[in-house]
C-alpha cells in the first residue's frame, strides 16, 4: 500500500486490512514522503504483520508502486489505496480462487463506491469479457487486484509512469496478453469516493491517458481503423454520447467494422463475446438518448410521443423492437 499524505481515512484503511480472514501475510506499508501524520499513524499499530518502508523524498505513485513489486517475495501480492476499505474476506476468496486457477495471473472482484458517489460495479469476469471491456472502460479496480508473482516477475511487467494516472488500466490490458485475468464477481472491495482524489487538470490528464489505452485496444485488433472511426470511438461510442439517429447507424457501422476486423486478425477468440459486447454497449448509450429526449418522466404521453417519432420508425423498420422494450423498460 503506497501512501501520501494519507491521515484522514489511513487507520480505517488499515484496520480493514488487518481484519482480514485470512491472516497469513505480511503487509507493507510504503511512506512516500508524507508531511502530515502517516508516519505516526502506521508506527501506532503493533501488528507484527505491518512492515513499514519509508522513501528519502516523494517518488509518486508509480515509482512507489514499482518499488513495492520489487520488495514483494511472497507467492502472491495485493494492492491496495490508503483511503479504501476491504470486505473481511476479501483475500480468503482471492487466494481460493488463485489456488485452483494456476493459469490465472491476476485476480480482481467487484466494488462498491460509496461517499460522495455510490453505487455497485460489476465487471466482466474473464480475459474474453475484458478485452470487451477494456475497448470502453477500465474494467479491474485497482485496490481490489491480486497477482501471482511468479507471473508478474517472469513477465517483467512494470507500472508506466508514462501513462499517469491510467498506469493501472495501461497494465491490467498488457497482463491480459500474457495470462488470464479473472474479476471475482461478488463486491469485497469498498472504493471511497471524496472531493481530494482528482483535480480538474489530472482528471483531463487521465481522460487523455485513458482514450490513448482505448485507441491501443482498437490497433490491437487492427491497425486499419481511419482516423476518423478512432474520434467518433471515442467522443461518441465510448462517451455514450449518442444524439441522434445518425449517431446510432454510425456506432452500429463501427460495431460492424470491429467485427469484421477482428475476424480478420482474430485478437478476440469469441466473436459470439465480442458481438454482444459490443451491442449492449451500443444499447445503453442509445437508451440513455431516448430517454433524455422523451423520458424525462414516464406518463402515456411521452409514450405517444415515442411512438410517433422517426426513432421509433427506424427501429422498427430494423425490426429491433427488443431496443425499444430496454429503452421504455
Amino acid at each position: 500500500m503506497p501512501v501520501y499524505n494519507a491521515e484522514i481515512y489511513l487507520r480505517e484503511t488499515i484496520d480493514s486490512v488487518l481484519a482480514q480472514t485470512y491472516s497469513d501475510f505480511i503487509f507493507l506499508i510504503i511512506n512516500d514522503g508524507s508531511i502530515d501524520q502517516t508516519e505516526a499513524i502506521v508506527l501506532s499499530y503493533q501488528d507484527s504483520r505491518i512492515l513499514y518502508c519509508k522513501n528519502d523524498k516523494n517518488l509518486g505513485l508509480v515509482a512507489t508502486l514499482n518499488k513495492g513489486i520489487d520488495l514483494v517475495h511472497t507467492e502472491y501480492l495485493a494492492r491496495m489505496d490508503a483511503d479504501d476499505l476491504w470486505h473481511p474476506a476479501k483475500l480468503e476468496k482471492q487466494l481460493e480462487l488463485l489456488d485452483s486457477r494456476p493459469d490465472v495471473g491476476l485476480c480482481g472482484t467487484s466494488i462498491r463506491k460509496f461517499g460522495a458517489f455510490e453505487g455497485d460495479f460489476i465487471f466482466p469476469v474473464d480475459n474474453n469479457g475484458l478485452k470487451v471491456g477494456f475497448l470502453f472502460y477500465c474494467c479491474m479496480s485497482h485496490p481490489s487486484v491480486v497477482f501471482r508473482m511468479s507471473f508478474l516477475k517472469e513477465s517483467g511487467l512494470r507500472y508506466k509512469a508514462d501513462y499517469f494516472p491510467a498506469e493501472d488500466y495501461k497494465l491490467w490490458m498488457d497482463c491480459m496478453e500474457r495470462t488470464h485475468i479473472h474479476n471475482i464477481l461478488e463486491v469485497l472491495v469498498y472504493y471511497r469516493q471524496h472531493s481530494n482524489q482528482i483535480t480538474q487538470d489530472s482528471n483531463a490528464l487521465q481522460l487523455a491517458q485513458t482514450n490513448k489505452i482505448r485507441l491501443e485496444m482498437l490497433d490491437r485488433i487492427s491497425s486499419r481503423f481511419t482516423d476518423e472511426e478512432k474520434k467518433f470511438h471515442l467522443k461518441t461510442f465510448v462517451a455514450q454520447h449518442i444524439c441522434s439517429v445518425a449517431d446510432y447507424k454510425k456506432c452500429v457501422d463501427l460495431c460492424t467494422s470491429i467485427q469484421l476486423r477482428n475476424k480478420e486478425g482474430g485478437y478476440y477468440i469469441s466473436a459470439k463475446v465480442l458481438r454482444k459486447g459490443l451491442n449492449d454497449y451500443l444499447q445503453a448509450g442509445y437508451k440513455g438518448y431516448v430517454l433524455l429526449k422523451y423520458f424525462p418522466a414516464f406518463n402515456v404521453i411521452n409514450m405517444f410521443q415515442f411512438l410517433f417519432s422517426f426513432e421509433w420508425r427506424y427501429l422498427s423498420l430494423r425490426r429491433n423492437l427488443s431496443l425499444f422494450y430496454k429503452c421504455i423498460f
